[in-house]
């Protein structure tokens, strides 16, 4: 009786049908995020006009929503672990769609603030189930790029929001705008429908049928059928996954410097997301200027995952990562010293390629220097504490506006953090690379020909 280790089976498998599904349904899920983003961004003159708000308060709004979805993204990556990816991406999405759209009826700005951060709650579990979930039903070949394409979908969200805000704001006005980031209620039955179960969960919850028909349907090194047993690899059966975990000496320094890759990252992303426009309005464009440029840095970072999902194919992921953090602070740096409305859009659509691009890089590397029980976990950890530098970019930029420095300092200043994360994801390669023997018994990944710390093929 031929007995069958499912994540080797997916590891070997050939890119096919399921792989896609699974791939495009998660990328779908994080049009959530980026919209939501996009049109906090996009709708804060609005909000900043009729509320008569400072820069720093402003700012403070901003932090609401990613308050929540750092309390979101560690819970429910532990949860994810726990009781399954997709019902728990499906619950995170219906929390999110419920106070988002509430929030358009906020009557003032601590309403809309306590309603953005309980849809962050919902939102923040979102981007790292969908990274894992894609990851365990990725070929190991494809599985970093398969978590870059799949993050497609949060700057596709952000160029949604963009066009939105840009055709409706001053028709509908911010309310009806914002009313729109609801929009997710109607993929939950997509979703319950199309959207298979992680391989490994349907196994330690004894669904070994469903997960039979699924592997069935794949083209792996080996047929199934039913006279074959399957089982979850011993990386996957130790002590459950809790964020506690991430901190035995075995992992602690890797998780404690990744966390600071990932606020630096989130810093300058969502920052310029979120001001953007004011900046451009300030600098002495029109509000309507300031949106077409978000519509640039979004489209711009489409194009910018998709050129990395590419690269991580090639080269090991690292090597990707970093280049991006530092890349995107230089396109920062040129923002600021940009003088006409040509070089703003320009400047603009490179910030967004490299900064997304730096996003969905990071997003990918937890999942090879964790092993396979800590992945969610890990990257719920990440994304929940890399939070942090989101929640400060939105307030830092308000702050700035308030300063009245030059604009060239404000961007300096975010691109300081990419410095920073670049830093930090060098001395977790350090750690990996710097020890005897083989580097997979440190980051508890195998090294296989072609893969994220093997050499290129």
């Amino acid at each position: 009786m031929p007995r069958i280790d499912v994540a080797d089976f997916m590891s070997r498998s050939t890119l096919g049908r399921t792989h896609l599904r699974v791939a495009v349904l998660c990328g779908i899920c994080l049009l959530a995020d980026g919209y939501d983003v996009g049109i906090f961004g996009a709708v804060v003159p609005s909000l900043i006009r009729e509320w008569h708000l400072s820069g720093t308060l402003a700012g403070l709004l901003g932090t609401a929503s990613l308050a929540g979805m750092l309390v979101g993204a560690i819970t429910l990556g532990a949860a994810a672990d726990r009781i399954g990816r997709k019902p728990t991406m499906i619950a995170a999405l219906l929390v999110f769609s419920v106070f988002a759209g509430l929030s358009a009826l906020s009557p003032g700005p601590l309403a809309f603030g306590l309603l953005r951060f309980a849809s962050g709650l919902g939102l923040g579990g979102v981007l790292p189930i969908a990274a894992t979930l894609s990851s365990e039903y990725a070929p190991a070949r494809w599985r970093s790029p398969f978590i870059m394409w799949t993050s497609v979908g949060f700057a596709a969200g952000g160029l949604l929001s963009a066009l939105v805000s840009r055709l409706f704001v001053a028709e509908w006005g911010w309310r009806a705008v914002v009313g729109t980031g609801a929009f997710p209620l109607l993929l939950i039955p997509v979703l319950v429908g199309l959207l298979p179960e992680s391989l490994e969960q349907l196994l330690r919850r004894g669904r070994t049928a469903r997960a039979r028909r699924i592997m069935a349907g794949i083209d792996g090194p080996y047929p199934v059928d039913a006279s074959a047993t399957l089982h979850v690899s011993a990386g996957g059966t130790g002590p459950k996954a809790s964020p506690a975990r991430l901190f035995e000496p075995e992992y602690r320094a890797r998780t404690v410097l990744l966390s600071v890759a990932f606020c630096g990252c989130l810093l300058m992303l969502y920052a310029i997301l979120t001001w953007l426009p004011q900046f451009v309005a300030n600098a002495g464009f029109s509000v309507s200027s300031g949106l077409t440029m978000l519509v640039l840095l979004n489209g711009g970072g489409m194009l910018g995952m998709i050129v990395n999902g590419t690269l991580a194919s090639r080269l090991p992921v690292v090597r990707v990562l970093v280049g991006s953090y530092l890349l995107t602070a230089l396109a920062l740096l040129l923002l600021g010293f940009a003088q006409t409305a040509a070089l703003v859009a320009v400047s603009a659509f490179f910030a967004g390629l490299l900064g997304y691009a730096s996003s969905v890089a990071e997003n990918a590397y937890p999942s090879v220097v964790y092993p396979a029980q800590l992945r969610a976990t890990a990257t719920g950890w990440c994304l929940g504490i890399g939070r942090i530098g989101g929640m400060i970019g939105p307030y830092l930029g308000g702050a700035l506006l308030d300063a009245r420095l030059p604009v060239a300092a404000d961007y300096a200043i975010f691109a300081l953090a990419g410095v920073i994360s670049a830093g930090a994801v060098l001395a977790v390669h350090r750690l990996g690379a710097g020890r005897p023997g083989n580097p997979s018994a440190q980051l508890g990944v195998e090294v296989r020909p072609g893969s994220e710390l093997g050499r290129r093929p």
